[in-house]
C-alpha cells in the first residue's frame, strides 16, 4: 500500500500527521498484510508544523519491520514520480484523491483508492481506479481484498 502523503496532507493543512495517522490505520484495518510507504514531498513537508516536520524526519529514519516507511522526497522532487514508480516496481495500491494526470505513462497498471476526508473521519470509497492503456476501468475495492 502506497499512501500519498502529499495529498492527504494536502486535503487540509490542519493536524497533517493526524490525518496521516488515519490513513495508516485505514491501511492497516483493511489489509494488515500488505506493507505500508507514505511518501511526502519537500514542499509539503516544509509547509507543516516544526513539530510535525521533526516527527516526519524520524518516520523516514524508522525502519522498524512492520511500521509504516516514511519518504520525504528530495527538494523540488514531485512525491507523485515516487508514489507512482514503488507503486508499479511493487505493484502496490495507491491511497490519493490524485488523478496523476501530468504523469499519464507513468500511472499505467497503478491501482488507485480515492478517499473522503473530514475531520477524523477518512472513507475509501467502495470502488478503485484501475489505469491502463491510456484509460481507466472502475474496479470493486472488494475485488482487491
Amino acid at each position: 500500500m502506497v499512501i500519498d502523503g502529499a495529498n492527504v496532507i494536502a486535503s487540509s493543512r490542519r493536524r497533517p500527521l493526524e490525518r496521516l495517522a488515519l490513513a495508516e490505520e485505514w491501511s492497516r484495518r483493511w489489509r494488515a498484510d500488505l506493507p505500508v510507504w507514505v511518501f511526502v514531498d519537500y514542499s509539503t513537508a516544509m509547509a507543516c508544523p516544526r513539530d510535525a516536520q521533526q516527527v516526519l524526519r524520524a518516520r523516514c529514519q524508522d525502519v522498524t519491520d512492520g511500521r509504516p516507511r516514511y519518504v520525504v522526497t528530495p527538494h523540488r522532487e514531485s512525491a507523485d514520480t515516487y508514489v507512482l514508480e514503488h507503486a508499479r516496481e511493487h505493484d502496490a495500491l495507491v491511497l490519493s484523491n490524485d488523478r496523476f494526470w501530468d504523469h499519464e505513462a507513468r500511472r499505467d497498471g497503478v491501482v488507485t483508492l480515492q478517499f473522503y476526508l473530514k475531520h477524523d473521519d477518512l472513507r475509501v470509497y467502495d470502488e478503485a481506479t484501475w489505469f491502463r492503456g491510456g484509460g481507466a476501468a472502475r474496479v470493486a475495492l472488494d475485488a482487491l481484498c
